[in-house]
């Protein structure tokens, strides 16, 4: 099994099930308590030694550098992995530094994210967070984020234009090395479907509520493995169940690799 070093905070709790990622918890809390959690947190640590045995720990394009991934993460919603990596590669290419990022016409930055399927509005939101950074840390501010607590950071990058909670919790994950677990919609689907989730749920009831069931220590392994099989096999219009590694634990795929079985 790889291991993933991290920073996060250790949490046991004998009548609640055990240690679980408790720093996201701790950023986006939640109202509701999830029942069962002993069993969830058993059933995610399998879950991830699976995707894990079965694909690693893949690179997503990610950035060690906080900077370059605020931008790469703010690029990525709502368009495909191969069209915002391009997208980032252009925007990096014309604009080198954040001083030529925040200088720029919001009609430049179109001119290089267009062809991701982002609009004006994202254009001005890219030019926003490098005029924020610049004003609020200089020419340098992945160090200086880096100094920061956890609690700090979060603040600082739901503060800036278009960064919600789930794009902050990416940038402490993958540049900071946080045990924080971001929801996207491939591990809400893939979460949602094993059982975990109800249907239906928004977006930031899915992001409280999931990180309570998460092993602690685990999160970027098993957040990286559930976007990999979301976009590979656990598709959203025909999911490819009879070739999932997980059916057997997936109330969802057991249904449907029966139903078929059937016609």
């Amino acid at each position: 099994m790889i291991m993933v070093e991290v920073r996060g905070i250790s949490f046991g709790n004998t009548c609640n099930g055990g240690p679980m990622s408790l720093l996201t918890v701790q950023l986006v809390p939640s109202s509701k308590i999830p029942s069962r959690r002993t069993y969830w947190l058993k059933f995610f640590s399998i879950v991830t030694d699976r995707l894990v045995d079965e694909n690693g720990v893949p690179s997503l394009g990610n950035f060690r550098d906080p900077i370059q991934e605020i931008f790469y993460i703010a690029l990525s919603a709502r368009t495909t992995d191969s069209q915002y990596r391009k997208t980032h590669r252009t925007l990096r290419y014309k604009f080198p530094t954040l001083t030529d990022l925040a200088s720029a016409s919001d009609e430049d930055i179109l001119s290089c994210i267009r062809d991701g399927g982002l609009g004006k509005k994202r254009a001005a939101q890219v030019r926003g967070i490098a005029v924020e950074l610049l004003k609020r840390f200089g020419e340098n501010p992945s160090r200086h984020l880096r100094r920061l607590s956890a609690r700090e950071v979060f603040d600082v990058l739901t503060g800036l234009p278009g960064m919600g909670p789930k794009s902050a919790l990416c940038v402490m994950m993958y540049s900071l090395n946080y045990d924080t677990f971001p929801v996207d919609t491939n591990v809400q689907r893939v979460a949602c479907r094993l059982g975990a989730l109800a249907p239906r749920l928004k977006h930031w009831q899915a992001q409280q509520r999931l990180p309570a069931l998460i092993p602690e220590g685990r999160s970027k392994e098993l957040h990286i493995g559930l976007v990999v099989h979301g976009r590979s096999v656990c598709l959203p219009r025909k999911p490819r169940c009879r070739d999932c590694i997980l059916v057997d634990l997936c109330k969802y795929g057991k249904r449907r690799v029966t139903k078929e079985a059937m016609e």
